[in-house]
């Protein structure tokens, strides 16, 4: 968490899931070379150590994002630095702000591009896209209805 804090303060146009996906992944190659030297190839002691290093790495992304995208954690945040009345609260948090809100952030990380006041999926878009469906059918999830 510290490596992935200090690289999150470093200027960058990766966003930070990204970034801690590379500060984990160094880590957990040097994770499983000190656990292979220390315990051997193949260990119980090696998988455990992976497994557990991997369960926190999954629990510290599912946190930061969630707390990223928490209307909660974003209203105390916000009050934390300024009052506010209800009124402003309502202002900030209309579904229709939070929609445009929402837009804005998939614009910036490439997933969507405004062409003439309509929202069109890029190659990035499409390839995130494709590789939801690929987990929804692994998991045998219902398709999304069609608009």
């Amino acid at each position: 968490m510290l490596s992935h804090a200090v690289i999150c303060r470093m200027p960058s146009t990766v966003n930070t899931v990204f970034r801690f996906i590379f500060v984990a992944s160094v880590l957990g190659f040097a994770l499983s070379l000190w656990l292979c030297w220390t315990f051997g190839f193949p260990s119980p002691q090696l998988w455990s150590g992976l497994l557990i290093y991997a369960l926190f790495c999954e629990l510290y992304v599912f946190l930061f994002t969630l707390a990223k995208g928490s209307i909660s954690a974003n209203l105390l945040v916000n009050l934390s630095q300024c009052d506010m009345m209800d009124a402003d609260i309502d202002q900030l948090y209309d579904s229709g702000n939070m929609v445009a809100a929402r837009i804005d952030r998939l614009i910036a990380l490439g997933l969507f591009e405004e062409a003439g006041g309509v929202l069109v999926l890029t190659n990035r878009g499409s390839r995130l896209v494709r590789a939801f469906d690929r987990l929804r059918a692994f998991f045998h999830h219902p398709a999304l209805p069609e608009l």
